[in-house]
C-alpha cells in the first residue's frame, strides 16, 4: 500500500496532463539549457513515459522504505544495515543520473551517512553500473562522423570493450590517438531524457505542494521549487560536452595566466568535443579514490586542493563546481590534475571582495561585522544591518551560530549536537519563544534569510571539499584553511575595500597593531605563498604532496644555511618566496597602503627605540645620571624618576618595540639563516599570553638591537632588488619621523609646563590617521 500511493498519485497527474495535450512543434526536442516551461511542455506530450516513471520511482522507493520500516519494527535495523546499504546503492543506480548526482554530494562527506551507507555510496563516485560496448559505439559513430571516423581517430578499437570508469552522466575509456594516450568520455544513452524527466516530476510535485492549505508545508515545497530552479541549470549544462570543453579551455587559460596555481594544477588538453563525446589528454597518476600516493598523502593533497579552489573562487572568479575525490589526480610531478568541467560557476568581482571580508571577519571573530557581510552577499535583505533594533536581536545569535560553524570541527554531527544544546538552553530559560517572535517581526519587515542563486554551486563545491578534508582530519575546519589565501590577498591587494579590511583587521580594538594579528597574517601569507608559488622544495616543506619524480624535495641539506660568519663578514641570506614577495610589496616604488602602515609603525618604533635607549642609559649610569634625571623630571613635571621613566617610555612605545622585535624575527624566520632562535620562540610565547607584560619585556632595548642586528645579512641580500623602492620609502620615513619627533617634544614640554599628564598628541594623530 505504501509503495502504491506515489504511483497512484502519479497516474492521476498523468491523466490530468494528458487532457492538455496539443500540438507544440517547439517541444519536440529537449532544450540544451534549463528551461522549466519547455521541459514541462515536452513531458506533458508524453504522458505514458511520465506514468511509467512515476510507477518505477514510486514502487522502488516505496519498497525500500517499507523494508527499512520492517527492520526497525523487528529490531534488526543495525544487523541488516550492510545489506540495506548495498540495496540503496543499487536502487540509486537504477533510478538514474539525477539520483546518483545528488548522492555523490553525500558520499563525499564522512559526517552525513552511517558508515555502511557511506562505504557503498562512495562507489557511485566513479563505479556506477556501465553500459555496453554496442551503445558506446553507437554514440561514438553518431558524433564522430565520416567514413570509419571512429576507426581513423583511434589506434585500437579493443579499448572500448570495457570502460575504466563509469559515472552518473557518462563513462571513460583510455584510448590511443596518434601514439598519444587520451581519455574518451562517452555520454550515457538518453541521459538528457532521464534527467529532465526527473526534474519535471520533482518540479511539478513541488508546484502542487506549494498550493497546500497548510502554510508550513506549502512554504517548504515553495522553497524546494526555488532551489530546483537554481540548481537545475548547471546540471542540464553538464549534459553538453561541447559546453564542458569550452569551460575546460577557459579554465586552462586562466590557470596558465595565474602564477598562484599554474605550477600546482594541471588541466587536460581537449582534442575533440561534441555534445555526447569528449576526447582529452590522459593525465598520469592516481586518483584520490585509488590506493597509492594520493591516499597516503591525502592531507597534503587536500591542502593544495583547497588553496587552489580559493584562488579559483576569489582570484580568477571561475570555479570548478564538482570537486568529489574521483575528479582529482595526483600526478608523478606532484601537480594536482583536475577533471570534469561540466559544472562550473562564475563569481563577480564584487562578490569576491565581499567573501574576503566575510572570511576575514569570521577568522578575527568580528561577528558584528558579519551581519553587513551577509547583506553584501545577498543572504540577508538590504537595510537590516542599519536597523539598530534588528542588529541587537540578530548579532548575538549570529555570533553563536558562526562560532559553532567555524571555531571547531566542520563535522556536521558535532555541529548538530551543539545547535541542539543551544536550542535546549534557550528553551529552558524561556528565551526561545521571545527570540522567535522578534525574528519573525524582523522577517516580516525586511524578509527572511535566503540562499542567493549564485551560491548553489559554490556551497556544493565547498561542502564537498570540507568532506574531503574531514576524511583526513576530524578536526578539519574549512574557514581556518581558507585564511592563508585571504592573508595573502589582504597584504598584496591595494584596492580600497581590501585596504579597509586590512585596517580593520590590524587595528581592531586598539591604536597599535596587535602582534597576534601580525603573526596570523605572516603565517597565513608565508604558508600559502610557499605552497602555491614557491620552489618544489619550499612547496613540499609548506605541505604540498610529493610526486614520484620529486621525492628529493623532502631532503633538506644540513648545510643549507647561507649566513656563514667569515671573520667580520657575513654572507647575504637567501629568503624564501614568501619573504621576497612581501618585501617587494613593502618597498614598491609606487607605494601602497601596507607601506603606509609600515612607515607609521617604523616611525613609532624608532621613536620608542630612542626613548628606550635613553632609559637604558640612565639605568646604566646609576648615581652618575642624577643631574640628568633631575632635569628630565623637572621638564616632564614628574615627582620621581620612576614616574619619569613611564612618561619617557609609554605603553604605546613598549607595544611598538614589541611589534618591531616580532617583525624582525619573522623576517629572520623567512630566510634560510640558521642560528639562535631563542628570542623568536620566547617572544612568540610572550605575545601568546599577556601582551601588556610582553610589551614590558619587548622594551628591553638590548634585545631589540640584537634582533635588528640579525637582519644585516637579509638586508644586504635584498638591497639590489628593492633599491629604488627603499630610497622612496626612506625619504617618506625621514619626513614622518621628523614630524613625530617634534610632536613628542612639544607634548613633553607641554606636560611639564602643565604639571600633569595630558592626552597624547601623537596617539590622537595616529588614531585620526586610522
Amino acid at each position: 500500500a505504501v509503495a502504491a500511493q506515489p504511483a497512484g498519485a502519479g497516474a492521476l497527474l498523468v491523466w490530468l496532463l494528458a487532457l492538455r495535450r496539443g500540438k507544440q512543434w517547439w517541444a519536440e526536442e529537449l532544450p540544451l539549457r534549463y528551461d522549466g516551461p519547455w521541459i514541462e511542455a515536452y513531458w506533458m506530450r508524453r504522458p505514458f513515459k511520465l506514468l511509467k516513471r512515476f510507477i518505477e520511482v514510486g514502487f522502488k522507493i516505496g519498497a525500500f522504505s517499507t523494508a527499512i520500516e520492517i527492520d526497525k519494527a523487528l529490531g534488526k535495523d543495525e544487523e541488516n544495515m550492510p545489506q540495506r546499504a548495498v540495496e540503496a546503492r543499487e536502487l540509486i543506480t537504477d533510478l538514474g543520473p539525477t539520483f546518483v548526482k545528488i548522492t555523490q554530494v553525500w558520499a563525499s562527506r564522512p559526517d552525513v551517512l552511517p558508515e555502511a551507507y557511506q562505504k557503498e555510496c562512495e562507489k557511485l563516485l566513479e563505479q556506477v553500473r556501465p553500459f555496453n560496448r554496442e551503445l558506446a559505439m553507437e554514440t561514438l559513430r553518431r558524433n564522430i562522423t565520416g567514413s570509419n571516423g571512429v576507426e581513423r581517430m583511434f589506434d585500437d578499437m579493443a579499448v572500448f570493450d570495457e570502460p575504466i570508469a563509469a559515472a552518473s552522466v557518462g563513462q571513460v575509456y583510455k584510448a590511443n590517438m596518434n601514439g598519444r594516450d587520451v581519455a574518451v568520455k562517452v555520454q550515457r544513452p538518453d541521459v538528457r531524457e532521464q534527467v529532465t524527466l526527473d526534474l519535471f516530476v520533482v518540479r511539478r510535485l513541488s508546484g502542487l505542494g506549494s498550493q497546500l492549505p497548510i502554510e508550513r508545508y506549502a512554504a517548504q515545497f515553495k522553497s524546494l521549487l526555488e532551489l530546483l530552479d537554481r540548481a537545475a541549470p548547471p546540471f542540464i549544462e553538464e549534459l553538453d560536452y561541447e559546453n564542458e570543453a569550452s569551460n575546460q579551455r577557459r579554465f586552462a587559460k586562466m590557470t596558465a595566466d595565474c602564477e598562484l596555481i599554474r605550477d600546482n594544477v594541471a588541466v587536460p588538453e581537449v582534442f575533440f568535443s561534441s555534445r555526447e563525446v569528449l576526447v582529452q589528454e590522459w593525465l598520469p597518476g592516481k586518483k584520490l579514490t585509488e590506493p597509492g600516493a594520493a591516499q597516503e598523502q591525502a592531507g597534503r593533497v587536500v591542502k593544495v586542493l583547497l588553496n587552489s579552489y580559493m584562488v579559483q573562487f576569489l582570484e580568477t572568479g571561475f570555479l570548478h563546481g564538482d570537486p568529489h575525490p574521483g575528479n582529482f589526480i595526483l600526478m608523478p610531478d606532484g601537480r594536482l590534475g583536475i577533471l570534469d568541467y561540466g559544472l562550473m560557476t562564475t563569481i563577480s568581482p564584487e562578490k569576491r571582495v565581499a567573501f574576503i571580508e566575510y572570511i576575514m571577519h569570521v577568522q578575527a571573530k568580528m561577528y558584528d561585522e558579519c551581519l553587513q557581510d551577509l547583506v553584501n552577499l545577498e543572504f540577508l535583505p538590504a537595510g537590516i544591518a542599519d536597523d539598530k533594533e534588528a542588529r541587537e536581536v540578530i548579532v548575538p545569535g549570529l555570533a553563536n551560530t558562526l562560532s559553532i560553524l567555524y571555531e571547531g570541527s566542520g563535522d556536521l554531527r558535532e555541529q548538530q549536537k551543539k545547535f541542539i544544546k543551544q536550542r535546549e538552553d534557550l528553551q529552558a530559560t524561556g528565551k526561545l519563544e521571545v527570540l522567535r517572535g522578534k525574528l519573525q517581526a524582523i522577517a516580516k519587515k525586511y524578509g527572511s534569510f535566503r540562499l542567493p542563486g549564485y551560491m548553489t554551486l559554490i556551497l556544493r563545491a565547498f561542502a564537498t571539499l570540507e568532506g574531503v578534508g574531514l576524511r583526513t582530519d576530524k578536526q578539519f575546519s574549512i574557514i581556518k584553511e581558507c585564511f592563508p589565501y585571504v592573508a595573502r590577498r589582504l597584504l598584496t591587494d591595494d584596492s580600497l575595500r581590501i585596504r579597509e579590511a586590512l585596517k580593520a583587521y590590524l587595528y581592531r580594538d586598539g591604536r597599535r597593531i596587535k602582534v597576534k594579528r601580525i603573526d596570523d597574517l605572516a603565517s597565513g601569507f608565508g604558508n600559502f605563498t610557499n605552497l602555491m608559488k614557491g620552489s618544489r622544495k619550499e612547496a613540499v616543506e609548506a605541505g604540498a604532496p610529493v610526486g614520484s619524480t620529486d621525492a628529493a624535495a623532502l631532503v633538506v641539506s644540513s648545510d643549507s644555511s647561507t649566513m656563514v660568519a667569515e671573520g667580520e663578514e657575513q654572507v647575504p641570506a637567501v629568503l624564501d618566496t614568501a619573504s621576497r614577495d612581501i618585501v617587494a610589496v613593502l618597498f614598491s616604488p609606487q607605494g601602497n597602503f601596507l607601506q603606509e602602515v609600515l612607515i607609521d609603525e617604523a616611525v613609532a618604533a624608532i621613536d620608542a627605540l630612542s626613548r628606550a635607549a635613553l632609559v637604558q642609559l640612565l639605568r646604566s649610569l646609576g648615581p652618575l645620571a642624577m643631574p640628568l634625571r633631575g632635569q628630565l623630571s623637572f621638564m616632564l613635571g614628574s615627582p620621581s624618576f620612576a614616574r619619569t621613566e613611564t612618561l619617557i617610555l609609554s605603553r604605546d612605545d613598549k607595544e611598538s618595540l614589541l611589534l618591531l622585535r616580532r617583525i624582525a624575527q619573522l623576517v629572520q624566520e623567512g630566510s634560510s639563516m640558521q642560528g639562535d632562535s631563542t628570542s623568536s620562540s620566547s617572544l612568540s610565547s610572550e605575545h601568546a599570553g599577556d601582551e601588556a607584560s610582553a610589551g614590558a619585556r619587548g622594551a628591553d632595548v638590548l634585545n631589540v638591537f640584537r634582533d635588528l642586528q640579525r637582519l644585516g645579512p637579509v638586508a644586504s641580500g635584498l638591497l639590489p632588488a628593492v633599491a629604488p623602492g627603499v630610497s622612496a620609502f626612506a625619504r617618506r620615513l625621514i619626513v614622518q619621523l621628523g614630524s613625530r619627533t617634534l610632536l613628542r617634544l612639544a607634548e613633553d614640554l607641554e606636560r611639564g609646563a602643565g604639571g600633569g599628564r595630558r592626552p597624547s598628541v601623537v596617539s590622537a594623530a595616529a588614531t585620526t590617521s586610522q
